[in-house]
């Protein structure tokens, strides 16, 4: 019955009461005293079809269109005052048409409302996971400075310590704020890139120079391998791409290895360049990988901690790249290091 289009319906209730008319014996009995008159019978019962196919028609188009078109209505125009009209075929099925539709609102509402908890899910996390970021340091100065406005200030042995304490948590502190700061740009579409051609030999080596002294910290070294003698240039943000490479090689330091290595290797693809960066520290198990890129989320949570950072590095490392219409991946087995690779736009000649 729902296949049935609003024009079949009409027929189809003509014909029955036509045929209900037509083969009525007692009726025509008692009218026209003759069951002899079939002419005069069959215009009776079809002018009585057709009465009936317009008086269905009438119907349909006052009373149960109207209905339909006001769901139509209420489906794709929730939040609109114009009375526009929405268009209902007469040849469609039309219990069909409202059936697909109301089925395809459901869906699209069960899905709004999926994405909506997801968003509240995250909205809460996201404040809890910087309530809980945020009030580490925090507390930590508070009682750097309680122990020293309590007489540890004149205290020699004291003071320069807490006092250097204080300065790294408030550092600590800093950084998590300029991280926030950098998702909530790099998630609002408020990131703006300049565009430069980079050589990229030359701009690696200056950030494994910048990074010399907090690797030697931990005796790891760090190392360049490309696969040729000529230059490899790409177009990038050059402040946002010394971003990307500050996060993964301090990660890469942090969590590394004492005494072990760290190598930045280029691959240049001709319409891209691939970049990598490996280490041969404890790795990650993989059921953490899928992860990795979340907001806040740490492998090890007392170690990461102990290093001081943010647990937003690698998500914001993931924005950057995908801003540049690129992206980035990670391999790691536990005992066996970690790669991080990303591509970069080359500049093809």
């Amino acid at each position: 019955m729902k296949n049935i289009t609003p024009r079949q319906l009409a027929i189809l209730t003509g014909a029955v009461v036509c045929a209900a008319v037509y083969f009525n014996q007692w009726f025509f009995t008692q009218i026209l005293y003759s069951e002899q008159q079939n002419i005069l019978r069959l215009v009776i019962a079809l002018f009585t079809g057709l009465m009936a196919y317009g008086v269905t028609r009438f119907i349909i188009n006052k009373y149960l269109v109207p209905k339909v078109r006001h769901i139509y209505e209420m489906i794709h125009r929730p939040s609109s005052t114009v009375d526009a009209p929405t268009q209902i075929y007469p040849d469609k099925p039309l219990f069909q048409q409202v059936e697909k539709e109301v089925s395809q609102f459901i869906k699209s509402q069960n899905k709004e409302m999926s994405a909506l908890r997801d968003l509240e899910r995250y909205r809460q996390d996201f404040v809890g996971n910087v309530a809980h970021e945020l009030k580490t340091p925090i507390f930590n100065i508070q009682g750097y400075v309680h122990t020293l406005l309590d007489g540890a200030l004149t205290d020699p042995k004291v003071n320069q310590l807490y006092l250097r304490k204080t300065a790294e948590n408030t550092d600590r502190l800093i950084k998590i704020i300029e991280d926030l700061d950098s998702i909530y740009k790099l998630e609002s579409d408020q990131l703006s890139l300049e565009w430069e051609e980079i050589e990229m030999i030359g701009f690696t080596e200056a950030m494994l120079h910048e990074m010399e002294l907090m690797a030697a910290e931990k005796k790891i070294s760090l190392d360049l391998k490309t696969e040729t003698d000529h230059e490899i240039w790409v177009k990038a943000d050059p402040d946002y791409l010394r971003q990307v490479f500050v996060n993964l090689l301090e990660n890469s330091i942090k969590y590394g290895n004492p005494g072990g290595h760290t190598t930045i290797s280029l691959h240049d693809l001709g319409e891209q360049v691939l970049v990598e960066v490996a280490d041969d520290g404890p790795g990650i198990e993989a059921r953490h990988l899928r992860h990795i890129f979340d907001r806040f989320y740490r492998v090890d949570k007392a170690r990461s901690r102990q290093a001081g950072g943010s647990g937003l590095g690698l998500s914001i490392v993931k924005h950057i790249v995908e801003a540049h219409g690129q992206q980035i991946k990670v391999r790691s087995s536990p005992g066996k290091g970690t790669v991080f690779s990303f591509t970069l736009a080359g500049k093809v000649e």
